[in-house]
């Protein structure tokens, strides 16, 4: 687990034991309350130059987020490059309430964070705390930490209980574009957060695994070259060698899909060499970005590499957040 792991896990332990949170709202009014009463206008910090141009230079996506082709566990994937990320989960608070089974669910209330791109403590994968509301609770809004632990004193929430998983939601800047394929617009970001007393927006790319709080495991992506060559990836390469018309495929293979329980968003970059004289056709012999013999983390690796394919890998230390598409159209 990383330093930064560890300071977060004191962090979750330090809330879950019941103790009160430090007030990390800066611009508080002295005797004004932080709880603000149902149907408040909350206002949004995209609409402050200087928080959007901080979130713009450091949420590392493009204007327009393309959708990427690759492949995993014998079939072609699509993904998103959301750049370098952490290896860590920041907490985010749900406000929850039981339902018939007992369980806890969302209540209709935006999530609460305390970091966005360019603070120390910002992660792309939020570890999940949920706030079970009390009878006292009249639909108030709490949009900060600090509110938090009014609404606590107020006797409006219990004590935060932590989730056994986590959720990547990148925070970015308010004109970002995510292509989503399948004949369809590309999407803006439809979450809202809020973040010391205002609103953000993000994308809810869905759940993930979560190891001791917040440590998030990490995923394979290998990147496949040829010897002496560039990889096999048109948006590395900037090279239409599929004939497509676009330069958003590659013949990366990740170790798992999302429909499998090992998967992760946090891909470390594996840079994987294959023969140039290679019998089995890659998409730049096949100029079809579906159709690659090498398809599978089993073709390279199987547990060792395979030899006559794997000439040379290298395990980087680059972790990127790769988030697989589920459903053509839509995230």
């Amino acid at each position: 687990m990383s330093r930064r792991s560890t300071s977060y896990s004191a962090a979750l332990l330090a809330m879950l034991s019941g103790a009160c949170l430090d007030p990390l709202v800066s611009d508080e009014v002295a005797g004004q309350s932080l709880v603000l009463p149902a149907g408040t206008e909350i206002p949004s910090g995209h609409g402050f130059p200087d928080i959007e141009a901080q979130i713009a230079a450091n949420d590392g996506v493009p204007s327009l987020i393309p959708r990427l082709s690759g492949f995993s566990e014998g079939q072609r994937v699509h993904f998103w490059n959301f750049g370098a990320t952490p290896d860590f989960a920041a907490p985010l608070f749900m406000m929850a309430e039981r339902n018939g089974a007992g369980e806890l669910q969302r209540i209709a209330h935006s999530t609460i964070i305390d970091a966005i791109p360019g603070q120390a403590g910002y992660s792309p994968f939020w570890s999940i705390l949920y706030l079970e509301v009390t009878d006292q609770y009249n639909g108030e809004l709490i949009t900060s930490f600090a509110a938090i632990e009014e609404a606590q004193t107020l006797g409006l929430i219990n004590a935060p209980v932590i989730a056994d998983f986590a959720v990547n939601c990148p925070i970015v800047a308010a004109d970002v574009l995510l292509e989503v394929g399948g004949g369809a617009d590309p999407i803006g970001a439809p979450s809202d957060f809020y973040w010391r007393g205002m609103e953000l927006e993000g994308f809810e790319l869905g759940p993930m695994p979560l190891l001791r709080g917040t440590e998030v495991p990490a995923a394979s992506m290998y990147v496949l070259s040829r010897e002496g060559q560039e990889p096999l990836s048109e948006p590395e390469r900037g090279v239409d060698f599929t004939g497509d018309g676009d330069t958003q495929d590659s013949n990366n293979i990740f170790s798992a899909n999302r429909t499998n329980e090992a998967y992760s968003p946090l891909c470390q970059r594996v840079e994987v060499t294959v023969p140039i004289g290679l019998a089995a056709p890659l998409i730049d012999i096949t100029l079809d970005e579906a159709n690659s013999s090498i398809n599978a983390a089993t073709d390279l690796f199987n547990p060792g590499p395979v030899a006559g394919t794997v000439v040379a890998f290298d395990e980087t230390d680059q972790f990127i957040n790769c988030p697989q598409q589920m459903v053509e159209g839509s995230l």
